[in-house]
């Protein structure tokens, strides 16, 4: 397993082009983060950009994949999700529809 293989593994599970959800590809992808000195780190920086897709479809595989890797992905993966460069990521994810909402209200 290499970083390459595990970049192209996160690349077909978050496919748009999927018409499903890809359950073979996702939980390669977990495991072969979990068989990575280094693949906790690099599973959650291309997850945090594939969340950030304008496709939704795109961002909702990544999600999925985030939420399998939560349950299969043990105590390394737990600790780089929790860490505040990821959580930051994700709070990206909503943040710019809060600002427009906001910016949206009448002014009184």
């Amino acid at each position: 397993g290499t970083q390459i293989e595990e970049a192209e593994l996160e690349s077909w599970a978050t496919n748009p082009l999927n018409k499903e959800t890809d359950w073979d590809t996702i939980k390669g992808f977990c495991d072969q983060l979990n068989n990575e000195p280094d693949g906790p780190q690099l599973a959650t920086r291309l997850l945090a950009h594939k969340i950030q897709s304008p496709q939704e479809w795109e961002a909702m595989q990544a999600l999925t994949l985030l939420e399998t890797c939560m349950k299969n992905g043990g105590k390394r993966f737990h600790s780089e999700v929790g860490k505040f460069r990821f959580l930051n990521e994700l709070i990206k994810v909503v943040s710019p529809k809060v600002m427009i909402h906001v910016s949206l209200l009448p002014l009184r």
